[in-house]
């Protein structure tokens, strides 16, 4: 009786312990598609940022060629009032 009982303690412990196995094994998983997702995000938000802060650069770039400044040029990217 205490062969039998120890044969299946032995059977549950080895189930288990592969049970905890692919457990981690799926964890990873999750844990490189949330890694990917926000690699994904940040590589998109920094081509928007790269590419309005360049679109700035090629406004005053612009302004600041032209001999008399156009009147789009000013500070507030608004025509200056006329009194």
């Amino acid at each position: 009786m205490l062969t039998y009982l120890s044969a299946t303690l032995t059977y549950l412990r080895t189930r288990l312990g592969g049970e905890r196995v692919r457990e981690a094994g799926v964890t990873a998983v999750e844990y490189a598609l949330m890694v990917a997702i926000i690699a994904l995000l940040l590589v998109g938000g920094f081509y928007a940022l790269f590419n309005a802060v360049q679109s700035k650069y090629t406004d005053v770039g612009n302004c600041v060629a032209t001999e008399p400044a156009p009147e789009d040029c000013s500070p507030g990217g608004a025509p200056p009032a006329t009194p």
